[in-house]
C-alpha cells in the first residue's frame, strides 16, 4: 500500500487506470480469431448479446437461441426452427472439382440435416448467391437443378433471397423448418417404453417421470401440447450413443479428391462428400418416439459428440469397434480409416442417446442403419474416450473442422 495516496502500489491510480483499460482494449482489439477458434468465438459474440440485455428476449416465443443445430421460435400453436450455412469457393469446396449441380445439392442437404437433427421438417429457404461475375449461367443454373432436386426430395422450397457481389464465390443458404411432435405424443412414447422395460407391461402410465425428463421450454412441461425437440443440452448418464449410416466417408472423399485418387472405392466415397443424405425420416422418428438428445455431424464424431457432452454437463465413452465404418473407407485409407472416421467432417448423420429400452425400440424403427456406439458417463463435461476392442484408449489424431483453424473444443 502506498502511505501517501493510500493506493495499493501494484494497482493502476485513477489515470494508471485509464491507461490500464486502455491497454487492455487494444490487448483485446490485437486478437485474432483464429486463437479462439469458431466455437470460442461463437461463446465470446453471444455473451456479447447476453451482456445486451439478450437479444432473444427481444422476440417472443424464443425456445433456442444460440447454442444448438437450430434456433426454436414458439408462433401460436406453431414451432419454428431457423438454421443457416454458408460455403465458399475454395474453403469447403473446389468449384473444379464439385459438379454445380451436386453443389446445389449439398448446400441445401446441410441445411436440411441441421433441421432434421431437432426432430423438425423444413419448409422454406432462402439462397443468397456471391458472385464474382464470371461465373457462366449455365453453371448456376445447373447448380439450382441440384437445389431443386434436394428440396423436391426432403422438403424446404426456395421462396427467395440475394445476390451480391463477391471477390470470391459463395452460396448461403438459410431454411426455416417446423416441429412435428409435441411434448405430450414424445413423453407418452418414452414412458411406455421405459414402463415396458421395467414392469414387462407397455403401459405409459407406470413411468411418471417420463415428462419431466424431457427438456424443453420453460412452462412446456405444463403444456403438454407444446413442441418437442431434440436436444444438445438433454444426454444423460447411463444413455447409450448411436450414430445412423457410416461415419468417415465424406472425410475420405474430400482425401481422395485431394490426392487425385480413383477407383469403385473412391467414387463411393467422393459422392458421400458431395452428395451427403439428410436424415429427415430418422430424425422425426426419434423425437416422436421420446428420444431427447441429437446433433447432427458435421464437424467429426468426436468433435460434435463432444460438443453434446459439454452443453448436457457429461462425458462419453465410445468403443471404435462398434463405430459404422464402410467397407470403401477401409480398402481405400487401410491404416488411416479410424483417425478419418473419429475425426473427419461432413457426414451429416444423426448422432443421439437414449435410455437402453429407448433405444432398442428406436433403432428398428427408423428406416436407416443405426449402430450404438457407446454411453454417456460420469466425468469431465466435454470429455470423449475412444477405446479399441481390448479396452485400451486410442488417440484421435484428426481433429474436427473448424472454420476459423483455431481448437474446436
Amino acid at each position: 500500500m502506498d502511505r501517501e495516496s493510500g493506493q495499493d502500489s501494484k494497482a493502476p491510480g485513477r489515470g494508471g487506470q485509464r491507461n490500464y483499460n486502455r491497454k487492455m482494449r487494444l490487448e483485446d482489439a490485437d486478437r485474432r480469431v483464429s486463437s479462439l477458434g469458431e466455437f470460442g468465438l461463437i461463446r465470446s459474440l453471444a455473451s456479447v448479446l447476453a451482456a445486451s440485455d439478450g437479444s432473444s428476449r427481444a422476440v417472443p416465443g424464443v425456445i433456442l437461441g444460440i447454442g444448438d443445430d437450430c434456433a426454436a421460435v414458439r408462433r401460436g400453436t406453431v414451432t419454428d426452427v431457423y438454421t443457416t450455412d454458408t460455403m465458399v469457393d475454395g474453403v469447403h469446396f473446389r468449384s473444379g472439382q464439385i459438379p454445380w449441380r451436386d453443389l446445389g445439392w449439398k448446400a441445401i442437404a446441410v441445411n436440411l440435416s441441421d433441421v432434421a437433427s431437432m426432430g423438425a421438417r423444413p419448409v422454406a429457404a432462402l439462397v443468397t448467391l456471391g458472385l464474382t461475375g464470371d461465373e457462366a449461367i449455365s453453371d448456376l443454373e445447373e447448380m439450382y437443378r441440384g437445389i431443386s432436386e434436394a428440396t423436391g426430395e426432403f422438403g424446404g422450397s426456395v421462396v427467395g433471397g440475394d445476390i451480391v457481389r463477391s471477390p470470391v464465390f459463395f452460396v448461403t443458404v438459410a431454411m426455416t423448418g417446423e416441429a412435428v411432435a409435441t411434448v405430450g405424443g414424445a413423453a407418452f412414447n418414452r414412458a411406455r417404453l421405459m414402463a415396458g422395460s421395467m414392469t414387462g407391461t407397455s403401459a405409459g402410465a407406470g413411468y411418471p417421470t417420463a415428462a419431466s425428463q424431457l427438456k424443453f421450454d420453460r412452462g412446456s412441461k405444463q403444456n403438454a401440447d407444446a413442441a418437442a425437440l431434440l436436444r444438445r443440452d438433454a444426454a444423460a448418464v447411463g444413455d447409450l450413443i448411436a450414430v445412423t449410416g457410416t461415419i468417415g466417408d465424406s472425410a475420405g472423399g474430400m482425401r481422395a479428391l485431394a490426392e487425385g485418387l480413383d477407383g469403385p472405392a473412391t467414387d463411393a466415397l467422393k459422392r458421400a462428400h458431395f452428395r451427403p443424405v439428410p436424415r429427415m425420416e430418422a430424425g422425426v422418428g426419434l423425437v416422436t418416439q421420446g428420444v431427447l438428445a441429437a446433433m447432427d455431424v458435421s464437424d467429426g464424431l468426436v468433435d460434435d459428440l463432444s460438443k453434446m457432452c459439454f452443453a448436457s454437463g457429461v462425458a462419453a465413452k465410445i468403443r471404435m469397434p462398434a463405430a459404422p465404418v464402410s467397407e470403401d473407407l477401409k480398402a481405400q485409407f487401410p491404416g488411416d480409416y479410424v483417425a478419418i472416421a473419429l475425426g473427419g467432417g461432413e457426414d451429416y448423420e444423426l448422432l443421439f442417446t437414449a435410455p437402453q429400452p429407448v433405444m432398442a425400440a428406436v433403432l428398428p424403427s427408423l428406416g436407416v442403419r443405426a449402430s450404438v456406439i457407446g454411453e454417456v458417463i460420469a466425468g469431465e463435461p466435454g470429455s470423449v474416450e475412444v477405446v479399441d476392442e481390448r479396452g485400451l484408449p486410442i488417440e484421435v489424431a484428426v481433429g474436427g473442422w473448424d472454420h476459423l483453424g483455431g481448437s474446436s473444443s
